[in-house]
């Protein structure tokens, strides 16, 4: 399988306050763009909610953007996004 820089991720990496809306808040930046998610985790420390959002980067191509959003939502501490380059491998072999 060849992999191409179309493979790209980009991560969101979130820490919000541990509260019922943070993760529904989180995802409805996504379905407005009509984008579904690679992969979403999410982890509670105590008063603290630690998700990590994963899309393609082709689907979300105003994913700065997304970012600055996320960090607007009054539950939300930090965000940090970041693209992922897949590591390209050969066909051959």
């Amino acid at each position: 399988m060849t992999m191409t820089r179309d493979d790209a991720q980009v991560l969101f990496h979130v820490v919000g306050m541990a509260d019922t809306n943070l993760l529904p808040r989180l995802l409805d930046h996504f379905c407005l763009r009509d984008v579904v998610p690679e992969r979403v985790s999410a982890e509670r420390h105590g008063e603290e909610m630690r998700v990590t959002i994963a899309v393609r980067r082709d689907d979300c191509p105003e994913w700065e953007m997304v970012a600055r959003k996320l960090g607007q939502i009054f539950v939300v501490r930090s965000v940090l996004a970041s693209v992922a380059e897949p590591a390209l491998q050969s066909a051959a072999g």
